[in-house]
């Protein structure tokens, strides 16, 4: 029987025959020093469960059983222990394994502030004085406030578990995220950068490559660096965008169709001259014994290049250009950039090709860009409207 997971924590569902089950750790018994643990495929009522819902609620009544009346006291539950044992372990069963590694570093940082903390004991002062000390740490704002509210959505879930009675964190202001600046390439400036590259080099050509690919299609990091050059339709000039890159290092990789939002996997449009450079680049791979298929497009050794590299390479020419630095979603932010300020194009077009969403979001992250779009509306009513007026009033005598 292969059990997988569901979307509760601690439920498991076979594929096959349907058949579920309860398997959840309640945590360390405090006298035998035995881990407690919880595995049933059958309700309180000696029947299998009918549903997954049906399972989760379960799970809910028995751990609300067990702290309140079992051995183990609720009272001595700690905050690093609620983390380890529940959070963590409903958090991934929630989110995308790269965002469940990402906000990990975060989650732990919460979790070794408190500690050995009672969960019980947690209280509006504890959450100020963690609130003063995110402030004091010298973290960026938005990362302070990403932290803040990752601890309220903790506590939120140890309220809903019986843990607490009532979520603190509540009561306590939210931390100001701030403004996040992007810093982004212009035309020019990345006109400069592409000129202080050597394409006779194929490391170089790749570097060449991989800059105008991301700034002539907008697209995520973790999507470009996943294409094949099976991705692209020559005829359609289009570029199917259909993986997100997961990797942990430059050999252990996979190319996950699991994408950021549901409108991630698209077709993003090529110009002319971005297929020329391509093709040109395929050939050149080709010479490396690349070039196939099943090959990534930014690749001159069969490996895919990883997000550091690409930020290496966008300091290095940089540097020499006498363009400032950017990060590697800065490309992304030229795009837009480029098409906004170029072309003044719609904001419902650039939602579909970044793959956002909704415009909503776009519009978000980019208004700011579009402070002067709206000078060719200026332009094209000037002089359309007649202000003749008297040149003395008829009411004179």
């Amino acid at each position: 029987m292969a059990m997988k997971k569901t979307d509760y924590v601690g439920v498991y569902q076979d594929s096959e025959t349907g058949k579920i089950q309860v398997q959840i750790s309640l945590g360390t018994d405090p006298v035998t020093g035995k881990r407690v643990r919880l595995k049933s495929m059958k309700n309180e009522n000696n029947k299998p469960f009918k549903s997954i819902a049906e399972a989760n609620k379960y799970v809910v009544i028995n751990k609300a059983k067990y702290f309140k009346t079992g051995s183990f006291s609720i009272s001595n539950v700690t905050f690093e222990e609620f983390v380890n044992d529940e959070y963590l372990p409903y958090y991934e069963s929630t989110v995308r394994p790269q965002t469940y590694k990402s906000k990990l570093i975060g989650i732990n940082v919460i979790r070794d502030y408190f500690g050995k903390t009672k969960l019980k004991s947690m209280d509006v002062s504890k959450v100020h004085k963690f609130r003063q000390w995110l402030v004091k740490k010298g973290y960026k704002p938005s990362y302070s406030s990403n932290l803040f509210s990752t601890f309220k959505r903790i506590l939120d879930y140890a309220e809903v578990l019986g843990y607490i009675q009532s979520n603190p964190s509540h009561k306590v202001k939210a931390l100001p995220k701030g403004r996040a600046t992007v810093a982004f390439w212009s035309r020019k400036e990345i006109e400069k950068v592409l000129s202080v590259i050597c394409l006779d080099d194929p490391y170089e050509h790749l570097c060449y490559v991989m800059l105008i690919v991301y700034f002539m299609t907008g697209m995520r990091v973790n999507e470009a660096t996943a294409l094949y050059w099976e991705d692209i339709d020559w005829v359609r000039k289009q570029v199917h965008v259909r993986h997100n890159l997961v990797l942990k290092t430059k050999r252990d990789y996979i190319r996950s169709t699991d994408m950021k939002t549901k409108n991630a996997q698209r077709f993003v449009s090529l110009d002319d001259s971005t297929l020329q450079i391509l093709k040109e680049w395929k050939t050149v791979q080709t010479s490396l014994g690349l070039g196939r298929k099943k090959d990534f497009i930014l690749s001159h050794d069969g490996y895919p290049m990883i997000k550091s590299t690409i930020s290496r390479i966008i300091k290095r020419y940089a540097g020499l250009a006498g363009v400032h630095d950017i990060q590697a979603k800065g490309l992304r932010h030229s795009h837009v950039s480029f098409l906004v300020n170029e072309f003044n194009t719609d904001i419902l077009l650039i939602s579909r090709r970044l793959g956002h969403s909704s415009p909503e979001i776009t519009y978000r992250h980019y208004a700011h860009l579009y402070s002067g779009a709206d000078r060719d509306i200026a332009d094209a009513i000037d002089g359309k409207v007649n202000f003749k007026s008297l040149i003395r009033s008829e009411h004179d005598n």
